[in-house]
């Protein structure tokens, strides 16, 4: 029994330092590319995204680029909530050696989220304006269940990250305005893994369990051109942020594996330790452009990098003095590009569409069941609504597609080889209002 025990530690200590490098990292997304979330109001969801940097519709400029705050006239709040419906399948198999894994590939493997957007503008004067904004940028649930055929790669893959951005924006010139300010980042993870510790599996496996959080600080800085009187051009800054993601990671023992196998049990409790990662999240560059093509049509684009490939690898340091691990990743940096058009089919009605283009950091290759990430296409429709002079309803509709997701992976020889291919598509709702003072 003790020989056993020590041979189901080993085999559980080298998936647990594979789990606790993976927490670090966070997990794929299923609304934009890596890990990254554009959600954050009905406006951008609309437009598919386009023209973000140089639109400056409302108080969530204060985010996309703050140089766009000295076009509004009035104090001004933005609010909005959306709701997240992904939807991910996977088809194929996963094998421990010459052995097939038992398990299920059945039901959804993502649950839905909600998300939020909030922004504000004082105006202090009409070339001097101050704003904020507070929204969820990365973030996502992968909820495998405890069946899962890939359960020794994956179950729970969950990261939260809520960042609060303060701007400033001045008019240099009638054409002319810079605006920035700094950015504090809330990122906290959670992962969840299935020991294969090749005992009787009527006891239920371990679940390995790694989470950690950190605060970072970034800053934003952009600045808008007015080339005319109904076109402009924008361009955006938002730097990278550095966590230093501090935690913990455990392994918990199925109630029949401890009576049954105390000694494991006991040994297993062994890894049980802190730990902690430098992270970084990436910074990236927009630039956009707004044209009035007559006083009720206009169009907008918008084109962004993204420095994904900053995430080569993870090294996790235990605090316990256990080896360190490193977790290649080898994503690689993405473009995103959109364009969108209005038309204001009433004096108090404006009609929105827009398609995107989201390249994925992850590569075929390289792709694991904690991010099944690939290429996708965004389509948006909806609508702003003034129900009053001073108060904008808006409402949108977004559907995503994905381009084909193949897997063919090995977290360690304990977790298997996985492979096969996901299937993933997602919906987004989102309602919005804008109240200017």
């Amino acid at each position: 029994m003790a020989g056993r025990g020590w041979r189901a530690c080993a085999r559980a200590s080298g998936t647990l330092a594979a789990l606790a490098a993976g927490t670090w990292l966070g997990i794929g997304d299923a609304r934009a590319s890596g890990f990254a979330l554009r959600e954050g109001s009905a406006d951008w969801m609309a437009n598919a995204f386009a023209g973000n940097t140089a639109k400056a519709y409302d108080a969530s400029t204060a985010y996309n680029n703050p140089a766009g705050m000295v076009r509004l006239d009035q104090n001004e709040l933005d609010a909005s909530v959306n709701g997240i419906f992904p939807s991910i399948h996977f088809t194929g198999t996963n094998r421990v050696g010459p052995a097939l894994t038992p398990g299920t590939t059945d039901g959804n493997l993502i649950e839905p989220a909600a998300t939020a957007g909030t922004f504000g503008v004082w105006s202090y004067s009409p070339d001097l304006k101050f704003g904020f904004g507070a929204t969820a940028p990365f973030g996502q649930r992968v909820d495998n269940p405890t069946d899962f055929v890939g359960r020794y790669q994956s179950l729970v893959s969950s990261i939260t990250d809520i960042s609060f951005q303060l701007s400033a924006a001045y008019r240099v010139t009638d054409r002319f305005s810079i605006g920035g300010g700094p950015v504090i980042d809330y990122f906290n993870t959670r992962l969840t893994q299935a020991q294969n510790i090749g005992v009787n599996a009527l006891t239920g496996d371990p679940v390995g369990n790694a989470y950690g959080d950190d605060v970072g600080i970034g800053f934003d800085i952009g600045a808008m051109y007015q080339i005319d009187e109904g076109t402009r051009a924008g361009i955006n800054y938002r730097s990278r942020i550095s966590h230093r993601v501090s935690g913990s990671q455990y392994v918990y023992v199925p109630p029949l594996l401890a009576i049954g196998s105390p000694a494991t049990a006991a040994l297993l409790s062994r890894l049980d330790s802190s730990a902690n990662a430098d992270v970084t999240l990436p910074d990236n560059v927009s630039v956009g452009l707004y044209h009035d093509i007559t006083p009720r049509w206009a169009v907008m684009s918008d084109l962004q990098w993204t420095h994904w490939s900053l995430l080569k690898e993870i090294t996790v340091v235990p605090t316990s003095g256990a080896p360190t691990t490193n977790l290649p990743q080898n994503w690689q940096s993405t473009w995103f590009v959109s364009i969108g058009t209005n038309y204001r089919v009433l004096e108090n009605l404006m009609l929105q569409t827009g398609f995107s283009y989201d390249q994925s950091p992850v590569r075929d290759l390289y792709r694991t069941t904690r991010v099944p990430d690939s290429d996708r296409y965004n389509l948006g429709v909806g609508l702003t609504w003034s129900v009053l002079p001073n108060v904008n309803l808006q409402a949108a509709y977004l559907h995503t597609f994905f381009a084909s997701a193949p897997i063919n992976s090995s977290a360690s020889p304990s977790a298997g080889v996985i492979q096969g291919k996901y299937s993933v598509d997602a919906n987004s709702v989102s309602l919005g209002a804008t109240v200017k003072f």
